[in-house]
């Protein structure tokens, strides 16, 4: 019998991406599959957050997105001339401090052509038509233009998007709801004297909103009605939504325009024996904040480091099993979040809207509560407290704890680190296992080694 793939990846967007990378990074062979003749062609997803962009580091590919990049430090939110948040990201406790705006194509590209110089190529125009799990692995179908084959694997990602075929013949329920709000999106060409380091979005009085991106080399407006909107779109219905609020920009072109509907869906479990769902196979939700894609990379990334552990060190499987623990709670986090904010935003009861607008402006100025919503827009906040690889070995206190990200942390390993830090505003040593992904598995006050020892090898698995 022939030895399994290690791991086949279906589906090559920048979720499917970012795990191939960060795979080929750990010299784990995979192949890395999509249904679709070519990557995205239009912007479709923009926003690349803080935290992404620290985790595509050790791939070395986040200076080439920046290169494409229009940096947005500022966010505004009003409804009409009535200013609700005003969010300055200029001070985030990142090296990426702003929302860098790329178009999805550009980040396929880049993702892409990385991966080409490695000499991997992505396989198109490939179905999985099948798959069967036993207790050694899984047997999958593929058809493609040189016919069909049968292929036994260890692993299998799904990182196939919505209409996922992975969670399709895995039978696993995506349970939600399709949201009542009518949305349509162009990119444009203006004519404007906006400043295009902001983010704007304006709240209708009607319950519809329009939102102003700024990217490089072009404008996209995002508009919601409470009404039906032409299908395909118009480009009068995105002028008229512009000077309803009046935002000074005439558009000159439209370089793309769709319509489109939302839903807010996850799955139970994003694990099923040897296969795993991740991005939006796993979960799909309100585009409010931008967290979609980031999202998907932040799956690939938690699960990469725990596949390498497990194939090439031989770690006990079950440390795959923290993968659904911990992207799980993030994925449930997620959608509360984003359902949250859909209500606030697009609100028609007139009460609701007047309390809104009463208490935004008064909440958003609190240090407190402004801290929290810039940096759970930049998933900087995005931990795993109640992980089992979570272990605090000291008292609670302030600051640093287990599950938590360790600024400035550059792994480049898929082994755990140990490190001692001295901060500067305590006078005892801090001891550390630093995760591959860049968070704290196990923190003790002290210079002791012993304990980290221990934990890296019953905790994580790790013997050698």
């Amino acid at each position: 019998m022939s030895t399994p793939l290690p791991v086949l990846i279906c589906g090559a967007g920048p979720t499917g991406m970012t795990l191939a990378l960060e795979l080929a990074r750990f010299g784990v062979p995979f192949r890395i599959i999509d249904k679709a003749l070519h990557g995205a062609e239009q912007s479709q997803a923009l926003g690349v957050q803080a935290r992404t962009l620290e985790l595509l580091e050790p791939a070395r590919i986040t200076d080439r997105l920046l290169a494409l990049a229009q940096r947005v430090t500022h966010v505004q939110i009003a409804a009409g001339t009535h200013s609700l948040v005003e969010a300055d990201f200029g001070d985030l406790p990142t090296a990426y401090p702003y929302l860098a705006m790329i178009p999805q194509c550009d980040t396929e590209r880049v993702m892409r052509e990385a991966l080409e110089t490695q000499g991997i190529a992505i396989e198109r125009a490939i179905t999985l038509t099948a798959m069967r799990q036993d207790s050694g692995g899984i047997d999958v179908d593929l058809a493609g233009p040189g016919g069909t084959e049968r292929v036994r694997v260890r692993y299998l990602a799904g990182c196939d998007g919505a209409h996922s075929a992975v969670r399709h013949h895995l039978d696993v329920p995506f349970e939600g709801y399709a949201l009542p709000e009518r949305f349509a999106l162009a990119d444009v060409h203006l004519d404007t004297s906006l400043a295009p380091d902001t983010l704007r979005v304006r709240l209708a009085a009607d319950g519809g909103a329009v939102a102003l991106f700024p990217l490089r080399d072009f404008w996209r407006i995002l508009i919601e009605s409470p009404n039906a909107l032409p299908d395909p779109p118009d480009p009068s219905i995105f002028q008229a939504a512009l000077d309803a609020e009046a935002l000074p920009a005439r558009i000159r072109d439209v370089v793309w325009m769709a319509n489109y509907h939302i839903h807010q869906r996850r799955v139970a479990h994003m694990q099923s024996a040897n296969a795993f769902l991740l991005g939006d196979a796993a979960h799909v939700h309100s585009p409010i904040g931008g967290q979609g894609m980031n999202s998907g990379i932040g799956d690939a990334i938690n699960l990469a480091w725990k596949l390498a552990l497990v194939i090439r060190d031989d770690v006990a499987p079950a440390l795959l099993d923290t993968y659904a623990e911990e992207r799980g709670a993030v994925g449930r986090a997620l959608l509360a979040a984003t359902d949250y904010g859909n209500r606030l935003a697009f609100n028609a009861n007139t009460m609701v809207r007047a309390l809104r607008n009463a208490v935004l402006p008064v909440a958003s100025h609190l240090p407190l509560v402004r801290d929290r919503l810039r940096e759970n827009i930049a998933q900087l906040r995005i931990a795993y407290p109640h992980s089992r690889l979570s272990v605090n070995a000291s008292p609670a206190r302030r600051g640093l704890r287990a599950g938590m990200r360790v600024r400035g942390a550059r792994p480049a390993s898929y082994h755990p680190q140990t490190i001692v830090m001295h901060p500067h505003d305590q006078s005892a040593a801090i001891t550390l296992v630093l995760r591959p992904d860049g968070y704290a598995g196990y923190v003790s006050d002290g210079a002791h080694a012993h304990g980290a020892l221990t934990y890296v090898r019953n905790i994580i698995g790790l013997r050698s």
